[in-house]
């Protein structure tokens, strides 16, 4: 099992057991008298309810399967979670009073059943609210904007996978600015999971780029910087024949990567980002334009290179030092592929 797997399954057993909590809470709203009496039945209700629904969200939902769904506009997402919602409020109703009663009782013939719906759905409709919230972005932005903590600029040390898609400016003179649009909607939307899999977080899409970042002890650690970007090849190529079907093309990417220290900083009054600012950013894209002169996929420099235990089948090519626009020092950077070496 992957981090992120464990990361999803910790999540799982914290909101199941969230969901139990939230029984007691409402018969204390709804049906006080009954406190005593309920409130065993109603949270084994939020267990069962809690795991399914939950079990939906995490793991089904974010799935190959759902990705159609999941390129619906939101009002469409939302319509479709909570219908899935509606099926499981009665069906655990339905499991939990047969379990009691040691018969099949209808989840009808519980009499507060339509206030304990709507309770459920309320609470279900904030956290989707909440979900697409910080899936615009981001959880770590959103966490950071609620306790302050850029509210005043800090000093941090991260990494910055630049990704460009190659060749953009050729598919808009061939398919237009609103066919290259929809390549780059679904491009984007691709390579999500692999950057949530890796523990990066998307900064930015800016034109046909893409920014991804991560703290930098956090980045380093197993080469998650560096198996991003080969796990985002790998997701293009396993989806190329569909490209080729929909745009015509088979969509190739390259990348700068870099890490060091950037000054970070809350900004905005009706529109709130975090924003970084500083020579690491700056060099990460420059990096990303190197590699396109040098025609290489991935152009990492030395100084990140250094810090990094390369995974196996990554060779690292020596390409010299490069003196980058805008900076008086030069700087040696390093080519990353896949080794072919004794392959066939």
């Amino acid at each position: 099992m992957t981090n992120y797997s464990k990361k999803k399954l910790k999540l799982f057993v914290v909101l199941v057991v969230l969901s139990a909590a939230l029984g007691p809470i409402y018969v204390a709203i709804f049906i006080p008298g009954e406190l005593p009496y309920s409130i065993s039945l109603i949270s084994i209700d939020g267990i069962i309810g809690g795991a399914l629904m939950w079990s939906g969200l995490l793991f089904l939902w974010p799935s190959k399967i759902c990705a159609p769904l999941r390129r619906l506009a939101f009002p469409w997402h939302v319509l479709f979670l909570l219908l899935l919602v509606a099926l499981i409020i009665p069906m655990t109703s339905m499991i939990t009073r047969s379990i009691h009663a040691g018969k099949i009782v209808p989840a009808f013939n519980y009499g507060p059943g339509l206030s304990l719906y709507l309770f459920i759905l309320g609470v279900i409709t904030f956290t989707l609210i909440i979900m697409q919230i910080t899936k615009v972005i981001g959880p770590r932005v959103l966490g950071n904007l609620l306790i302050g903590r850029y509210h005043n600029p800090v000093e941090e040390n991260r990494i910055f996978l630049f990704v460009d898609l190659i060749g953009s400016t050729a598919l808009a003179n061939q398919y237009g600015d609103l066919g290259l649009q929809r390549l780059l909607t679904r491009f984007f939307f691709d390579i999500g999971r692999p950057v949530a899999e890796h523990w990066g977080e998307i900064h930015a899409y800016i034109g046909d780029e893409v920014i991804i970042t991560w703290p930098y002890e956090s980045g380093i650690q197993r080469a998650r910087c560096v198996r991003c970007f080969f796990a985002l090849k790998s997701v293009l190529d396993g989806h190329s024949e569909v490209y080729e079907k929909l745009f015509g093309v088979r969509p190739r990417i390259r990348a700068g990567l870099h890490g060091g220290s950037v000054i970070v900083s809350e900004c905005g009054d009706t529109k709130k980002s975090i924003v970084y600012f500083g020579d690491t950013m700056n060099t990460a894209a420059r990096l990303e334009g190197e590699a396109k002169r040098l025609n290489e996929e991935l152009i990492v420099s030395e100084q990140l290179l250094m810090a990094i235990t390369l995974p196996d089948g990554i060779a690292a090519q020596n390409k010299g030092e490069i003196t980058l626009r805008g900076r008086d020092s030069a700087t040696r950077v390093f080519a990353l592929s896949k080794d072919v070496t004794g392959q066939d």
